[in-house]
């Protein structure tokens, strides 16, 4: 801490190594620093980054700071965790460095490394031992000392902690340490490669003179960009934060001549909060309410205080080549600095600071990385298009000069069609089923903004040169396709949430995207002037919205699009979506490349069980919605999400057994879902638990769904595990009570959940209630409660080889009600650890979920279904058949965190009676003949279905 001078013990102390030395320079110098040859140290409040004063160090050439250490002993481990942080402050950009050396007990030197002296004011000096140069052969550090450059002057060193026990993972390289952090070579970590990209240059040439047609684009896109900034008036509350703020940083000049003194500017990962120190947020909360007040009310005053936070921001290390330590995650603390920059642009143009404030911008914008075109491998895109694309396209369009705004929006352009290709295994983007990646998962939490953001960018270059290409256009069409189908009405289902269980939604920007990418042109086919059917997705989703879009689209003709009907595979996400009318069931499992569920310290602590199979309709509300569906948090039992199988545990069991991220993966394969003509499906997975705390390793089931129009057949086999202490069951619904009772009116295990969706058991104990629940909220842990009507089968404790059948009606009319309880709708033909096979006698289709390799003995078209294979029939006359073969399985090479490895093809063999042919050659399909049998070669890859039509030969 600052405030206490810490007594350093000498060479050789006796003291532990495992403590930290946090050295502060409140007092006096440390008597373990020590100056050889000529310099001098001394405290000085000229500059600090902490308290109020820092250790000054005059050096001579040659001189060097010699600090004494307790003895120090690294392994490898140590070599990774442990090493050196500090802040210098640099009053003179020079072309020179301060060399750190690391010694061993003969006074040699093991590791050392430079840190370069190019900028001026405060900058992070942090590296691992791992990071560092030299022979690194001894291990045992008894000191270390800074060699001068060989000339006269000055460093400030403050917040001085040695040795660093466990360095920040994202510690990012910059102009200072620019090989700093092996990780910054893992595209994973893109915050961490703004100076690596500081390196590249524009293959895009700077070109001497514009065209009328680019200087006209230049001009169009910049009206765009000022009309959707312009907030017509100054909002006082961001204005007086922006004073409120601006009096606790206390910016002062330094009594140096330059620089500042002040509040500390550091990463959130250091900021003491209870000390006042700032961070990004804080800049940004000044800049743009300074901002808003000198351009809507003409404040001199704000003008003045804008430029000095914005050259104290630069001074204290938010500036150029910086990285702060740690900057990962700032763009979504520095989003305002931008858009209010450009509503400043004409006085920072004035400015004689202007290269400065420019430079800032564009490298903390990262702009840099679109002077080439996206890397492939480039992972947690979404991050990067929500946070940092507007602040890309400002910065471009800052340049003072139209001909370098050319080049960069040209390169930002080129950047981002590149960056929406469909991307391989499980890094962030888009994939080909139109799920959107982050965390190496499906996540629409993080699509929400994405949208919008893309959109708006499409909005602003329709037309003009810079516009995306057709191709990313479809590819970015495609994940707000699925988007629309995973939403209802802007909401998604608690299986596919994330991090979020009870949260996520689209917003009015991401609507408006919708508005935006079908005014850049028709991605149907049709050749229309705009894409019909985005704009009547639009017009649904607006709402009767009165805005110029909706206005333009009704004007042509266009009328709001219904719900999405149909069946809709993700198996990106181990998902599927089956809708009819306004209702929509998300079904979701997981595999060994599929994670369950995300949970971290503090989020969804509870929500292992979001991938057990879940089974979740949405179909109530205005508009529908999860509370107007019977889903809220307060009083939700975590454990019964409905259509899961689970072990019902006390909270504090189920509670994540780690204290960090938990996003578990089965060690199975098969789960996810299929389709039969887009509007059938099914969903079926292998359950099995991992072997962590509180958790079950033995614990495994077979369970399938097949949706057929408005019903749901749901089948669960080997449901076994050796957890005797809790139950097991398997959850029909759960949903706020609303005054109707689950029982329905007969006794024939017929029930409902209060919200018109009917339920009926053919195998299974049924338990059902209303009851006021006690339950965790899923961040805080604090008490939660509410009354809810609820219904499960119970298999008991250490249940082996439990089973289950049940039906759910969604919504049906009381003639179908009455029809169905009276004749069933559908046949169960097999129900075991090989296979669930349902036929559907209303729509004439057979679902078979082939969990092992599958030969029925009398079945009418199926000779042999190999393991893990999902296959739908159905006919659509005496000599014509539709048909589908899926395996979910992404088959990725590479079970990790995040994986380029693409998804790999597999070959699926399907015999069936009959001759039959494909009308046409189909890509992934060869048919072979044995006797009277068909044999069906079937190339599977995405987890995605092929479905081919079959006819008599």
């Amino acid at each position: 801490m600052k405030d206490i001078c810490f007594i350093f013990l000498f060479l050789f102390s006796s003291l532990s190594s495992s403590y930290a030395q946090l050295v502060g320079f409140e007092e006096s110098v440390p008597q373990t620093f020590k100056v050889a040859g000529k310099g001098e140290l001394k405290t000085s409040s000229l500059f600090y980054k902490e308290g109020k004063s820092s250790l000054e160090w005059d050096f001579q050439p040659g001189s060097t700071l010699d600090v004494q250490v307790s003895p120090l002993s690294l392994n490898a481990k140590k070599e990774q965790q442990f090493g050196i942080t500090l802040w210098i402050y640099n009053e003179k950009p020079q072309q020179d460095s301060v060399r750190f050396e690391f010694l061993n007990e003969a006074g040699e030197v093991s590791y050392w490394f430079s840190y370069h002296l190019q900028a001026a004011g405060w900058r992070a000096c942090w590296i691992s031992f791992a990071y560092m140069n030299g022979n690194k052969k001894d291990k045992n550090i008894v000191g270390y000392r800074l060699v001068a450059p060989q000339r006269e002057g000055r460093i400030f060193l403050d917040r001085l902690t040695f040795p660093e026990k466990k360095m920040n993972l994202r510690t990012t390289p910059d102009q200072q340490l620019p090989t700093n952090n092996g990780l910054s070579n893992r595209d994973l970590w893109h915050w961490c490669l703004v100076w690596k990209w500081e390196k590249q240059s524009y293959d895009i040439p700077l070109l001497s003179k514009l065209t009328s047609r680019q200087k006209k684009d230049l001009k169009t896109i910049e009206q765009r960009l000022t009309d959707f900034l312009d907030v017509k008036k100054a909002p006082q509350g961001q204005v007086n934060a922006a004073y409120k703020t601006f009096e606790k940083a206390a910016i002062t000049p330094s009594a140096a001549g330059t620089g500042f003194t002040g509040m500390p500017v550091v990463a959130p990962d250091e900021q003491d909060k209870k000390k006042g120190e700032m961070s990004w947020n804080d800049i940004e909360t000044m800049l743009a309410g300074f901002a808003y007040d000198a351009c809507y009310n003409q404040n001199e005053t704000s003008k003045k205080n804008y430029f000095t936070v914005f050259d104290y921001a630069i001074d204290q290390g938010f500036a150029f080549g910086s990285g702060m330590g740690t900057n990962h995650h700032y763009g979504y603390q520095i989003r305002k600095i931008y858009t209010t920059a450009w509503l400043m642009r004409n006085e920072i143009y004035k400015h004689p600071h202007r290269d400065v404030y420019l430079s800032t911008l564009r490298f903390w914008a990262a702009l840099q990385e679109t002077r080439q075109p996206c890397s492939p491998g480039r992972d947690e895109l979404l991050d990067s298009w929500h946070t940092l694309l507007m602040a890309k396209l400002i910065s471009a369009m800052m340049f003072p000069d139209a001909n370098r705004q050319e080049q960069a929006l040209n390169g930002l352009s080129r950047w981002l069609s590149s960056s929406l290709r469909y991307t391989p295994g499980t890094i962030g983007g888009i994939k080909v089923d139109g799920t959107t990646f982050h965390h190496g998962g499906f996540y629409p939490g993080y699509t929400t903004g994405v949208l919008a953001t893309i959109g708006q960018f499409i909005a602003f270059t329709n037309g003009t040169d810079f516009e995306l290409t057709e191709e990313a256009r479809q590819h970015i069409k495609s994940a707000f396709i699925a988007m629309r189908n995973y939403c209802n009405f802007y909401e998604w289902g608690i299986g596919i949430s994330g991090r979020h269980p009870f949260g996520g939604k689209m917003g009015s920007e991401d609507i408006e995207a919708f508005a935006n990418i079908a005014l850049s042109g028709d991605l149907s086919g049709r050749g229309d002037a705009f894409d019909h059917g985005l704009a009547a997705d639009y017009l649904r989703l607006i709402r009767n919205g009165d805005t110029p879009n909706a206005r333009f689209f009704k004007k042509e003709g266009i009328q709001p699009a219904q719900a999405p009907q149909g069946f809709f595979v993700y198996n990106y996400g181990s998902a599927g979506i089956f809708r009819r009318a306004d209702w929509m069931v998300t079904l979701k499992g997981y595999t060994t490349d599929v994670w369950g569920a995300e949970i971290y310290a503090k989020d969804n602590r509870y929500g292992r069980y979001q991938s057990y199979g879940s089974v979740q309709i949405m179909g109530k509300g205005n508009p529908v919605s999860r509370a107007g569906s019977g889903f809220v948090q307060e009083g939700w039992d975590w454990n019964r999400l409905p259509g899961t199988t689970t072990i019902h545990l006390p909270f504090e069991l189920l509670d994540s057994p780690l204290k960090g991220t938990t996003m578990v993966r089965s060690e199975e394969n098969f789960s996810g879902s299929s389709s039969l003509g887009g509007m059938n499906g099914m969903f079926a997975m292998k359950l099995m638990e991992r072997d962590y705390d509180n958790f079950t390793s033995d614990f495994v089931a077979r369970k399938s769904v097949f949706c057929f129009d408005n019903r749901m057949i749901c089948l669960g086999t080997g449901i076994t595990n050796s957890n005797a202490d809790y139950p097991t069951e398997t959850t029909l619904f759960q949903t706020k009570f609303n005054g109707k009772e689950p029982k329905a009116d007969n006794d024939d295990y017929w029930l409902h959940d209060g919200y018109d969706n009917y339920y009926h058991v053919v195998d299974g104990t049924v338990r059902s209630q209303v009851a006021d629940q006690e339950s965790r909220h899923e961040k805080t842990r604090e008490k939660t409660a509410g009354k809810f009507s609820s219904a499960w089968i119970e298999h008991g404790k250490a249940p082996k080889d439990g089973t289950y059948e049940y039906m759910v009606l969604i919504q049906p009319s009381a003639a179908e009600l009455d029809e169905l309880q009276k004749t069933p709708a559908y046949e169960v033909l097999q129900r075991d650890q090989m296979a669930h096979v349902v036929y559907d006698k209303k729509t004439g289709i057979t679902g078979y979920a082939a969990f092992e390799a599958y030969q029925p003995v009398n079945d009418q078209f199926i000779v042999s279904i190999p393991a893990e294979t999902m296959v739908m029939y159905g006919k659509e006359s005496d000599n014509r058949i539709r048909l589908s073969v899926c395996d979910p399985n992404l088959n990725l090479a590479e079970k990790t965190y995040t994986t380029k490895e693409p998804s790999r093809p597999i070959s699926k063999k399907i015999v069936v009676k009959g001759i039959w042919m494909l009308p046409s050659p189909q890509e992934g399909i060869q048919l072979e003949y044995e006797g009277n049998n068909t044999l069906l070669n079937v190339t599977c890859q995405h987890g995605q279905p092929v479905e081919m039509l079959l006819t008599n030969k």
